[in-house]
């Protein structure tokens, strides 16, 4: 499966449209990446695709030096049974997310 990432989302085609994504945005001086939705295609779900994207999204934070915070229930659902990950883990509180994701939205 080839994923793509436009600094927004990594996601991946399926017959020609998105079969699935997960979106991000950056918060901290873009030192934490802000795990905003997992999204799979109806038809594609149940096969491992939403765990797929959550793997290149924590490789993709790992390789920049980022931490994660999972505001997405699936994201923070994964990073729970995923204890391997724990050390990329950004605590903050959701208020604090969102005033930061407006700050940002504000900034551009």
């Amino acid at each position: 499966m080839k994923f793509t990432n436009d600094g927004q989302k990594i996601s991946f085609n399926y017959q020609d449209k998105i079969g699935g994504c997960v979106t991000y945005f950056p918060i901290r001086d873009d030192q934490t990446l802000v795990i905003e939705q997992v999204f799979v295609n109806p038809a594609l779900r149940g096969q491992g695709m939403a765990q797929q994207l959550m793997i290149e999204m924590l490789n993709f934070a790992k390789q920049q030096n980022k931490k994660i915070y999972p505001l997405c229930p699936y994201a923070r659902a994964y990073l729970k049974k995923h204890l391997e990950y724990q050390a990329l883990i950004e605590n903050h509180s959701e208020a604090e997310v969102q005033k930061e994701k407006e700050k940002s939205n504000g900034s551009k």
